[in-house]
Parts: C-alpha cells; sequence; structure tokens
C-alpha cells in the first residue's frame, strides 16, 4: 500500500513527538558512543593520579573533554537544557576577562603595590601588571576551563534521562571502588599511596588523594550517590524483570538492588570515617539528612508523617554519628572544632582583599603574595598555599566584582537544583543528588579547597550538571521533539 507525501510526513512528525529520546538513540552513531566513553572516562578517572593535581593531566583532561564535546550528540538537547549552561559562561567569561586585565602590562592595569619594595629598594625593572606571577593566571585558568568543560559535558548527556541514570550509577560505583581501594591500602600498606611513599595524614585513609579533607568530601559525595538511589528502591513498587532482559538489564538490575546499594553507601561511608576529616564526616551526616528530607517530604505522607520524618532523619544522623564518628570525635576533643590559625590566615586574606578589591592579585597567586600578609600568629612553619576557603581565595585572586558574579551564578543553580528536587515527578532522585552534593561540595570548600583539586573538581561537576539538566520537568525537555514535528510539518 503506498502513502502520500502528506500523511507520510505527518507520521513521521508523531514518531518524532511521542518518542524523540528513542530517535536520538537511533540516530546516535559510533562517533557518538565514542564521545560518552570519553566524557565518562574523564569524570572516572580524574580522582585516580592523585587527585589530577599535576598541569599534565589537568591538560589531557581538557583536550579529552574537548574532543568529547565535539563530538557529543546533540539530538537531546533542548532549547531550556541549553539555557542553563549560559550562566556558566558568563561566568567563565568574567574569569577570562579578569585575567586579561591582570596580565595586561599596560594603561588599563595599575600595577600592584607589592612591586614597589624591589622597585625602590634594589632599583629592579619590574612589569607594571598586576598579577605576582608571569604566567601563573593563565596556567591556573586550566582548572578553571576544565570544571566548566566537565559541566557542560555533563548537562549535554544527562539531557537524556537514560543516560543520566547511567552515568550517576556509573559514578557510584567508581566512588565505591575508590572506597575499597582506600580502605585496604590503609590496612595493607599504610604508608604508601599509588606506589608512592605517603608524606603526610599517616594513619588515615586518603585513597588516590593526598588530602584527607578532600578524600572525605570525595567519598561522602560517592555515598549520596547510594543513599538516594536506595531511597528511591525503598519507596517505589517494583517492577517486575523486563520481558526479554539482556545482559546489560540483568547488570543493571543487580546493581540497582538494595542490598547492592546499602553495600555500596556503607563501603563510602566507612571510607569517609576512616580519614579522619571532622568537616568532611560532618557535613556529608548533614548532606545525607538534607537529601533523606528532599526526597521524603515531597510524597504525599501528611503532616504528622512529615514531622516524622524530620526527627526521624536527624536521628538517623546522630545514629550514624555515633557509629563511624569514633575517630573523628576523637579529633574534635583533641583539637576542637575551630582552627585558630585558619581564622587567621582568613583574616589575612581580608586584609588582601581589602587592597586589591577590583581585579584582585591574579589568578593562581595566592601562595606568591600571602607572605607579605602573613600574620605572626602562625608562624614560621607550614606553607599556605591555598587560603582553605575556595570563596575567600576567588575575591582574593580575582576580586569582588568577579566573586559576585560566581556567588550569583552558583545561587542561580542551587535554585534550579531545589525547585527540581521538589516539583519534578519522575526520576525526582537526580535532582535531590545534584542538589545534596553541591551542599556538600560547596560548604565544604567554604572551610577547606576540595573544589580546586581537580580529581574531586570534575566529579563535583559531573553530578551537579546531571542533576541540573534533569531538574526540568519532562515537558519542557520535549520542546526538541516539538520544534522537529514543526519543520517536518
Amino acid at each position: 500500500m503506498t502513502v502520500n507525501t502528506p500523511a507520510r510526513i505527518n507520521l513521521i512528525s508523531c514518531e518524532v513527538l511521542i518518542a524523540p529520546s528513542a530517535l536520538s538513540r537511533t540516530t546516535e552513531g559510533p562517533l557518538g558512543a565514542i564521545s560518552r566513553f570519553f566524557a565518562a572516562a574523564v569524570f572516572v578517572l580524574a580522582p585516580l593520579p592523585l587527585g589530577s593535581l599535576d598541569l599534565a593531566w589537568i591538560c589531557f583532561w581538557n583536550f579529552l573533554l574537548v574532543c568529547s564535546l565535539l563530538t557529543a550528540d546533540l539530538s537531546a538537547v533542548s532549547r531550556r537544557n541549553a539555557m542553563l549552561l549560559i550562566p556558566a559562561a558568563v561566568a567563565v567569561a568574567t574569569v577570562g576577562v579578569i585575567v586579561t586585565l591582570q596580565m595586561w602590562s599596560g594603561p588599563p592595569a595599575q600595577s600592584a603595590t607589592i612591586w614597589e619594595l624591589p622597585r625602590r629598594s634594589f632599583g629592579l625593572a619590574l612589569p607594571d601588571r598586576l598579577s605576582m606571577t608571569a604566567r601563573g593566571p593563565w596556567l591556573a585558568f586550566g582548572s578553571v576551563l576544565l570544571l566548566s568543560l566537565a559541566f557542560t559535558r555533563a548537562v549535554i548527556l544527562a539531557s537524556d534521562a537514560r543516560a543520566a541514570r547511567s552515568l550517576l550509577r556509573i559514578l557510584a560505583w567508581a566512588g565505591c571502588l575508590y572506597a575499597l581501594y582506600g580502605i585496604l591500602a590503609e590496612l595493607i600498606a599504610p604508608d604508601v599511596v599509588l606506589f608512592r611513599q605517603k608524606e603526610a595524614y599517616l594513619g588515615f585513609v586518603t585513597g588516590t588523594f593526598v588530602n584527607r579533607n578532600t578524600a572525605a568530601t570525595f567519598w561522602g559525595t560517592c555515598a549520596l550517590l547510594f543513599l538516594v538511589p536506595l531511597l528511591r528502591t525503598m519507596h517505589r513498587q517494583e517492577s517486575g524483570p523486563p520481558e526479554q532482559p539482556d545482559w546489560r538489564a540483568q547488570l543493571e538490575q543487580m546493581l540497582s538492588a538494595p542490598v547492592a546499594l546499602g553495600a555500596g553507601f556503607a563501603i563510602c561511608t566507612i571510607a569517609l570515617a576512616m580519614t579522619g576529616s571532622r568537616a568532611g564526616l560532618l557535613l556529608s551526616v548533614g548532606t545525607f539528612v538534607l537529601a533523606i528530607i528532599l526526597y521524603l517530604v515531597p510524597l504525599e505522607l501528611g503532616r504528622s508523617r512529615k514531622w516524622l520524618v524530620l526527627g526521624g532523619s536527624a536521628a538517623a544522623g546522630l545514629v550514624l554519628l555515633q557509629l563511624v564518628g569514633g575517630l573523628v570525635a576523637g579529633r574534635i576533643v583533641e583539637h576542637g572544632l575551630i582552627d585558630p590559625q585558619r581564622i587567621a590566615a582568613y583574616q589575612a586574606s581580608l586584609g588582601i582583599i581589602a587592597d586589591h578589591r577590583l581585579l584582585g592579585i591574579g589568578l593562581g597567586n595566592f601562595e606568591a603574595v600571602f607572605p607579605a600578609y602573613r600574620p605572626a600568629v602562625l608562624g614560621s612553619l607550614g606553607i599556605w598555599d591555598r587560603a582553605h576557603s575556595t570563596p575567600v581565595e576567588i575575591a582574593v585572586e580575582l576580586g569582588i566584582p568577579a566573586f559576585a558574579v560566581i556567588a550569583l551564578v552558583s545561587l542561580w543553580y542551587f535554585y534550579h537544583l531545589l525547585t527540581g528536587s521538589l516539583r519534578r515527578k519522575r526520576d525526582r532522585y537526580i535532582p535531590v543528588i545534584g542538589a545534596s552534593v553541591a551542599v556538600l561540595g560547596v560548604s565544604h570548600s567554604c572551610i577547606d579547597f576540595s573544589l580546586q583539586i581537580p580529581g574531586y573538581g570534575v566529579f563535583f561537576a559531573a553530578i551537579v550538571g546531571c542533576g541540573l539538566a534533569q531538574s526540568l520537568s519532562s515537558q519542557l525537555r520535549k520542546e526538541r521533539g516539538k520544534s522537529a514535528q514543526i519543520k517536518l510539518k
């Protein structure tokens, strides 16, 4: 039977409208699969080489993400998903403009006051620029670019719900493997990190990271990747096995079983406790409670049951602290909750901000400038190469205007994650994970520098980007299919 052309076009347009995700899967070729593999490889492997602190690793991950973006399948990306990337692009562009001004040797950039001492004392001809180092800002910009590329690729990849679920599952079990390695390494070879001599934090688990606080935040993040799907599995009515299951479906079903999710959560939590990080454990347990509340409160439980949920979540957090927080409790008793040295460093950093309000001292230049402002209370021991507060360091290195732009963009993303966590129906657990991880990573970075470690920063950006892509309702993400229908008509 023959079908006339208008009817055929209408039939095609209906298929596009009904199942745009299926169309994207059928049109994606080997190049798209390679693109997704590169992206997942960067997200999973970035924590491995000691947190990817070396510049060579940062360049390599940037290269892979650029290749992945250039070959990405955009058929599932709607206009609303693309608009999520605009604030991030504005923030990166702002940092790029500030860095350019910091490196500009000319009238637009007023010379830094710190140059005056060597000029007057030794008569040195020093460059007339804001940056304290010749190449520091551009080298540090590589880390900014890496996080932005990881975030962008995650949003594009997770625009399809099935891909988002798969990505979070991969990241969760990768984190569980890192936790197993950290636990076993501490039991078998406690003085070695990836075949290198462990120089700091002896007696504590750090996994593939050098710093235990970053490791604690990383494993707290991984524990959230198991906790929220576990809540979802326990709440929803389980459907039967697929009619014709293949090995992939069977593997997904096995890894998503409550027993497997509970085991992954337990392993990551044990590794978290063995780091001995005070802030890492306390903030992680706090975000566990937050994740439980975000997931359960929108459910139709009744007012009394919702209050019961709030009280039960808080009680569960306290019980968890009692079970796994013995090592951390000992450190809190010995050292307290507040580090007086960090308070002194924050006060000195505020002095730097006061002297360089507009354009900062130069991205990546904190270590070079801080000795001139270092207070006597810190003594002569220790090198303060970071401010131990990412927001403070951003204001020091980039100035107050750039910090304000980044803060507003972060708040805008927080708003979308929270609204998606409370309003979405299907796959609501994905924005719940994104919101919880965002709170954990940002709150810990306010008193440390975990987001400045590329290995964790990439992992964090991938999860938050995934949560943001799925924070939009399914109707908004179907605009791609509707536009295709209009074009075909």
